[in-house]
């Protein structure tokens, strides 16, 4: 017996997938347990937080008498810089006489040096901005008399504004010092900002930092201007530029390009994150860095283009950014792959017409994190005014030019958050789509896709921000309740572990109004698996953060409800069932689903071929075959497990389970979660 592991890290913790060998069940295979090998530490032996039964507590001398009954977890306990193996061992017996099966664990993984760098000149970051979670239950409970997290978001040095942050704020604090240590200047453009750190290393630049502060979201008293204290604040410490667009747009960057002392680009910072308290603190949000001064300097381009326009949108803005692909300029090779850089507001959508040939031209899987993408478009209409979203939907609709009913797909959108925008007034649809089902716009604010056929899981908000777990799942925290933005992030991501991995981010909301309407970026990067990799974990584990809040909520009041692991070996037969729908989950994870392409699919325009050298391996690490040091990552999602996915639902109309159907599946559920 042996067993395939893989490893990813993102800098802040690792996540690790494994499958035995043969993909037979483990006789008597109670769980596993992960072994833990730091360099000048003490080996740990990662456990599971639940027991045999609620009276069940955790043995500290033996921690793997809590095993995990799954083949996916993560580990929170490690650091950047450290350096780290594992070796996952079954854990056998019955409950009342577990051992370790050290002749069946897996051998050890090659060394991973904790890091967020996916190659020598690309970065990434996640904050754990999902405030749902155990571990912001636990540190609010430690401050006693009811902390309120407003307040402590707020407050530069707070233990828990930093760990929500994560490496997201270090990184940004870095890049603003690096460039006042150097005299060299800022150019940024941003949506939003109030965050006290963040101000404070944009003001200690003075004159040489050079902003285009947007009007935001606008503001409640009707000004047009959410920023306004702090553009009052910064007039005359900064180099600031107003841009106070309409109502019907918004200013939606947030980008800084770095410049070195002779004012000349080096590196680009985008992604999703605004600057302000929330962005960084209670919203899932990623950062990008790319160090290669060709893109940094188109990024001062569309600056310069942004700051000429002043308040408006001149029809020059539209036409010069849609036509950069037919032109060639926005293209750039670094680290061996292609990085295609859109701005809008574009003309014609070219944008969106580029990133769907890429979807269309998928073959193994999409996974996506998505905010106020839009409602979908009505059956009929052209597509070049489809949400991204949709395109990846219908990768799963027989009878469509694109269909490929294999495709792994998996993700979260946060559509419209009342009070912030107006979107689902205007882009309503004259007429319901038959596929309505599938429209985030048409249920609650957090939807869960488990493919593009059966109905998505519109989120209640007590599965979004759960208040009664402790009521029902013994030695759970309490979670706290949050409101407004959850997932901000706008990432889609193509083939992680295929031949053209694909990762698309920035401030892009990847519909037809932010690409026609807006100031954003969307930057596409093609042929960097470890990226790819690390964007794709992330979005896994947010998926199953919220995937388990649900099951929660839906058996809250189920008195069969799951409280602990099973007995019995046979837990593994689902996952490892060659017809169920577990194992080839876990093997797109472990990537080992097959690459060829679905018939009538688009091949991907402009093919990346990146060759293999130790800066970037193309695969994450494998025990059995030690080759490639693993330096894929995964996100810093806010809990410390993921959970099963439920079966799949075969209407494509219906909407959500009902919570009769949710009691159903509980048979299948219990002692498989947690």
């Amino acid at each position: 017996m042996s067993i395939d592991v893989r490893v990813y890290d993102n800098g802040d913790h690792t996540c690790l997938v494994w499958l035995p060998a043969d993909r037979r069940p483990i006789p008597g295979c109670r769980g596993f347990t992960i072994r833990r090998v730091v360099k000048g530490s003490p080996d740990v032996y990662l456990h599971g937080f639940v027991g045999f039964s609620d009276d069940d507590k955790l043995d500290q001398s033996a921690p793997w008498k809590h095993p995990l009954q799954r083949f996916m977890w993560w580990d929170y306990g490690v650091k950047p810089g450290d350096t780290v193996q594992y070796s996952v061992v079954p854990v056998i017996g019955t409950k009342d006489n577990l051992q370790l099966d050290q002749n069946a664990a897996s051998a050890l993984t090659a060394p991973i040096t904790i890091s967020s760098q996916a190659s020598a000149n690309i970065s990434a970051y996640f904050n754990k901005g999902i405030v749902s979670a155990q571990w912001v239950s636990r540190a609010l409970a430690s401050l006693g008399k009811k902390p309120k997290i407003a307040d402590i978001i707020k407050a530069p040095g707070n233990e828990l504004r930093d760990a929500l942050s994560g490496l997201l704020r270090l990184q940004l604090l870095q890049m603003l010092k690096d460039v006042k240590d150097g005299n060299g200047h800022v150019y940024a453009a941003l949506y939003e900002l109030n965050d006290p750190e963040l101000l404070a290393g944009l003001t200690a630049l003075g004159k040489k930092c050079h902003l285009i502060l947007a009007n935001g979201a606008f503001s409640k008293k009707n000004d047009n201007d959410e920023n306004k204290t702090v553009r009052a604040k910064l007039k005359g410490v900064v180099d600031l530029y107003d841009r106070l667009v309409p109502q019907g747009h918004f200013a939606h960057n947030k980008f800084l390009v770095a410049c070195d002392s002779a004012g000349k680009p080096q590196r680009v910072l985008s992604g999703s994150t605004n600057w302000t308290m929330t962005g960084l603190c209670t919203q899932a949000n990623n950062g990008i860095v790319v160090n290669d001064a060709k893109l940094a300097q188109y990024f001062l381009d569309e600056w310069n283009l942004l700051k000429d326009a002043k308040n408006a949108y001149p029809p020059a803005l539209a036409k010069t950014n849609g036509s950069a692909g037919a032109k060639g300029i926005n293209s750039f090779k670094v680290d061996g792959a292609s990085i295609t850089q859109w701005f809008a507001p574009t003309d014609k959508g070219e944008d969106l017409d580029y990133a769907r040939k890429l979807i269309n031209g998928a073959q193994q899987g999409i996974l996506f994190l998505f905010f106020n993408p839009g409602v979908f478009v009505p059956d009929g209409q052209p597509e070049n005014k489809w949400t991204l979203l949709q395109n990846i939907l219908f990768r799963h609709h027989e009878g469509t030019e694109n269909y490929n009913p294999n495709l792994y797909i998996r993700g979260v959108v946060n559509q419209e958050i009342a009070g912030l925008t107006e979107e689902s007034i205007t882009d309503k649809p004259a007429r319901p789509s038959p596929r309505a089902a599938l429209d985030p716009s048409a249920g609650t604010p957090v939807t869960l896709f488990s493919g593009g056929k059966q109905p998505p899981q519109h989120l209640g908000y007590e599965s979004m921000v759960p208040k009664n777990i402790k009521d029902v799942f013994h030695n759970w925290a309490t979670e706290i309740l949050g409101q407004g933005v959850h997932i901000h992030s706008k990432v889609i991501v193509l083939d992680p572990f295929g031949e053209h991995p694909v990762v698309m981010t920035g401030s892009h909301n990847l519909g037809f109004k932010a690409s026609s309407k807006n100031d954003d970026n969307l930057m596409i990067i093609e042929g960097n698996a470890r990226l790819a990799a690390a964007y794709a974990a992330n979005i896994i584990a947010t998926y199953h953060t919220y995937r388990w809040n649900s099951y929660v909520e839906a058996h809250r009041q189920d008195p069969k409800v799951w409280h602990g692991l099973v007995d019995r070996d046979n837990w593994q037969e689902s996952y490892l069932d060659p017809d169920g729908s577990d194992l080839p989950e876990l093997k797109f994870w472990m990537g080992l689903l097959p690459r060829a392409a679905a018939s009538g699919a688009a091949a991907p325009p402009q093919p990346v071929h990146v060759p293999e050298h130790p800066a970037a391996p193309s695969r994450p690490v494998r025990s059995r075959a030690p080759k490639h040091p693993a330096t894929t990552r995964v996100a810093a999602a806010s809990k410390k497990r993921v959970t099963k996915t439920s079966p799949r639902k075969k209407s494509p109309t219906t909407r959500s389970a009902t919570k009769k159907q949710a009691v159903k599946r509980t048979s299948k559920l219990r002692g498989k979660r947690k």
